[in-house]
C-alpha cells in the first residue's frame, strides 16, 4: 500500500514538474512578445511626438524645407562641439510616463548613470527589453536636449537644465 502511493506521489510530482517547465516556456515566450510590444510603443510614441512637434512649429510660412534660415545659421555656428554635448533645443518636447520619471532620476542623481541603473531605480523588471526600451528612450532625450551622453552609455542632465520643468519647456540658464 505504501508503494502504491509513493508511485501515485511520484507520477503527481513529474506531472506538476512537467506543468512548470511549460508555465516557464510560456512566460519567457509572453516576456519576448511583451518588450516587443514595447519598444512598438516607444517607436510609435516617438513619432506621435514628432509629428506633434512639427505640427506646432512656429515656423515662417516663406522657409523651405532644406535651407536653413539666417537664424537657423547663427544657432548652428553656436552649437557646442565637445563631445557628449546635444544642442539644446530652445522648445524641448513635453515629457510623459517614463521619459519624465528618467529626466526627473538623472535631475537628481549626483552621477550618470546607465539605462539598467535607470530601469532598476523605477522599479521596472531588470530584463532585456526594458533595459533595452529605457536606452532607446535615453538616447531620443539625448536628441531632445533633455539629457546627454558623457560616455558611452553614460546619460546624465544636460547642462543648462535648471529646476527641470515636466510641461515640455526647461528654464535654462
Amino acid at each position: 500500500m505504501v508503494t502504491s502511493l509513493l508511485t501515485k506521489l511520484e507520477r503527481a510530482e513529474e506531472s506538476t514538474r512537467q506543468q512548470c517547465a511549460e508555465l516557464s516556456r510560456q512566460l519567457e515566450e509572453l516576456r519576448e512578445r511583451l518588450a516587443v510590444a514595447q519598444r512598438r510603443l516607444e517607436r510609435l510614441s516617438i513619432a506621435r511626438e514628432e509629428l506633434t512637434a512639427l505640427e506646432t512649429a512656429d515656423e515662417p510660412a516663406d522657409a523651405k524645407p532644406g535651407k536653413a534660415t539666417e537664424g537657423d545659421q547663427d544657432a548652428v555656428r553656436s552649437a557646442p562641439e565637445t563631445p557628449g554635448h546635444a544642442e539644446i533645443p530652445p522648445e524641448r518636447p513635453a515629457l510623459r510616463g517614463l521619459r519624465k520619471d528618467a529626466v526627473v532620476l538623472l535631475a537628481s542623481s549626483d552621477e550618470p548613470l546607465r539605462a539598467r541603473d535607470v530601469v532598476r531605480a523605477l522599479g521596472q523588471q531588470d530584463v532585456r527589453g526594458q533595459v533595452e526600451g529605457m536606452r532607446a528612450r535615453l538616447k531620443r532625450l539625448v536628441v531632445d536636449g533633455w539629457l546627454v551622453e558623457r560616455e558611452q552609455g553614460l546619460f546624465s542632465i544636460a547642462s543648462g537644465v535648471n529646476g527641470f520643468a515636466g510641461g515640455g519647456s526647461a528654464a535654462t540658464s
